[in-house]
């Protein structure tokens, strides 16, 4: 079974929500963004605390079945499935078949009971099996070879920085991602802000999400995304509410959603 897809957008990654204090941002890592799809609810929230313990994956949501998993895969982005083989209907086997043929397609790595799938999950290009009940340390290795290979495809992007069409009064400019302080969208439009000047465009701020996810951007707020080499510091305001302070010219202060703290946090490793 083929499906085409067409992605419609996205939905935000979220982690509970705690509280930060003011400090310096030091360094960034990878946090990999993951569905768990299982057909079996005790597995699925087996697999979700184990993937919590490890402090490197997000888990983004969970799909008892194939289609749900294919309208989270189209909505929310994601760098990693950990997917059952053997489910009613559409098998896992099947789903990463299918994802061939998506745009940007997740890794896959099946977490199964029956390890006589091994040759079809490779064939899938899966980047790991794990047999369940499911050992720790395979599943490190596991997130290991999906966090390598982040970085390398991370580090391609980076080879060749990506510019952005925008506008600047009549003029059309073509814009370096790196450049980029934040972006802010307002009513139809999305206000690219660099450390001293300011550009227009109508592209949705979601799409920018979307375009902009392995150049360390972050929707901090329905209304920004803001690239985190430009953090300086996150500030607790009164009223517990964070912000980012920057560090262009204009010093910069960004407000950070209740929701997003957590995920922000991981990222930061604050």
């Amino acid at each position: 079974m083929i499906y085409e897809w067409r992605i419609a957008g996205s939905e935000q990654c979220h982690l509970t929500t705690v509280h930060a204090s003011n400090r310096t941002v030091e360094r960034f890592r990878i946090m990999l963004r993951a569905l768990v799809i299982d057909d079996e609810a005790p597995a699925r929230q087996e697999m979700k605390y184990l993937l919590d313990q490890t402090n490197r994956v997000q888990v983004c949501g969970e799909a008892s079945n194939v289609y749900e998993a294919i309208r989270l895969i189209k909505t929310v982005p994601v760098d990693v499935l950990f997917l059952d083989i053997s489910m009613p209907g559409v098998s896992g086997i099947q789903l990463a078949e299918s994802l061939r043929t998506h745009p940007n397609p997740p890794l896959i790595v099946f977490v199964t009971a029956y390890s006589a799938y091994a040759l079809e999950a490779f064939e899938v290009n899966a980047i790991d099996y794990l047999v369940k009940p499911v050992n720790t340390d395979r599943l490190n290795t596991a997130i290991d070879k999906a966090i390598g290979l982040r970085r390398e495809s991370s580090s391609e992007v980076g080879e060749k920085p990506q510019r952005i069409p925008v506008s600047k009064g009549e003029k059309h400019v073509l814009l370096d991602v790196y450049d980029i302080v934040y972006i802010m969208a307002k009513d139809d439009y999305t206000i690219l802000h660099t450390n001293d000047d300011h550009y227009l465009s109508t592209t949705a701020l979601i799409t920018f999400e979307e375009q902009l996810a392995d150049h360390r951007f972050f929707r901090t707020h329905r209304k920004y995304l803001v690239n985190l080499d430009w953090v300086l510091s996150i500030d607790h305001a009164p009223g517990a509410v964070l912000t980012l302070s920057l560090k262009d010219k204009a010093s910069s202060k960004i407000p950070v959603a209740r929701r997003r703290v957590g995920e922000l946090k991981h990222i930061l490793e604050l």
